[in-house]
This record gives C-alpha cells, structure tokens and sequence, in this order.
C-alpha cells in the first residue's frame, strides 16, 4: 500500500500500523512454548513496522502522511482536541507517549543509536486508540469516491484480518515446533 494520495497515505499508513499491532498480540498469544527465534524475530518485525507507520501519521509534521497534511489547518486544533479527549490524556502525557513511540523509532528501528535511552518495545494501547480516532476523522475528510479498498472501522477491520491468520499461525507453530523437536533428536553427537 503505497498511495500517492495525501488523503488516502494515511490511512493506509495506520491499517498496516493497526494490522501489525493485532498479529503481533495474536501471534504472542499462539507462539508460546517452546520460544523458537522465528516467532520471536516475526514478532519484533511487527513492533518495529508498527512504530515506523504510526510515527508516519503522529510522528514530524515534515512527514508527508503526517495527520495535519490531510486535514484542513482550521481544524487542526479541533482535531487534536477530540483526540485527546477520546484518549482522556492531557497534552503533556500525550507528548510523553508519543515521543516514547517515536523515540523507540528513532534510536532503535531507524537507526542503531549506541547511546539509546529507550529500555523496551512501545505499548500500543493509546496507539491503537489514536489511530482508530484518527482513522474515522481522515476517512470523513476523504472523497468517497477513491475510498475503495478502505475499511470503515479500523479495529475491526484489523481484528478480522488477524482472526483469518490465526489458524495459519496455529498450524505453522505446531509444525516449527514439532520440527525443532526433530531437528535437536537427528543432530549428530560428539564424538568422545
């Protein structure tokens, strides 16, 4: 999903920020035992393009899909108020959370900054719900015409999507780990 449309580039940038936070938890939720690095790999994946799409829409407003490209500059303020309205936060536990998405993109997904001062992977929760606002105001501001392909309840749509992988990953779970399982019986042994 690469649009070239500054109404449209957003929203697909939070369906795909939406779709890898909901396969992330559901993959962490079937991949268990035993931890296999594959698993584990697939689900950092998804965490680091979950924070580079979100910060795409919250992130620099030099972003091109950044949230204020696509909404008319009169509404911004209005906009951002309902936000945090619906995230109950104030400006400053808004800009604490959203710097800690950015600052994780920034020192760690984008760049390998030694000196990185973020301890661990975002929470999506606010995120999600961010994005979920966000979606539904994007979405009305567009022209439904070029709308195709564009869902209109973000959560849901990304929940759908993740219910459909759900028996993929199941069966592909089982069988990694049943292969590990063989893989550790047919090593060879030392010689002593």
């Amino acid at each position: 999903m690469h649009s070239r449309n500054p109404s449209l580039a957003p929203l697909h940038r939070l369906m795909v920020f939406s779709q890898s936070v909901h396969v992330k938890r559901m993959i962490e939720a079937v991949a268990l035992e035993p931890k296999q690095s594959f698993w584990i790999m697939t689900i950092n994946l998804l965490a680091d393009a979950a924070t580079v799409e979100w910060s795409k829409v919250f992130g620099s407003r030099d972003e091109q899909t950044h949230w204020t490209k696509a909404v008319p500059k009169e509404h911004h303020e209005d906009v951002r108020a309902k936000l945090l309205e619906t995230l109950k936060l104030d400006e400053k536990t808004w800009a604490t959370y959203r710097d800690s998405i950015v600052s994780y993109r920034n020192q760690i997904v984008a760049h390998h900054d030694l000196n990185a001062k973020v301890a661990k992977t975002p929470q999506f929760d606010v995120g999600l719900l961010a994005a979920d606002f966000m979606f539904s105001r994007l979405r009305e501001l567009s022209d439904p015409d070029f709308l195709g392909g564009i869902p209109s309840d973000l959560s849901r749509w990304a929940t759908s999507v993740s219910k459909n992988m759900t028996p993929i990953v199941h069966m592909a779970f089982a069988a990694s780990a049943s292969l590990g399982s063989n893989v550790a019986s047919v090593e060879p042994k030392a010689a002593g």
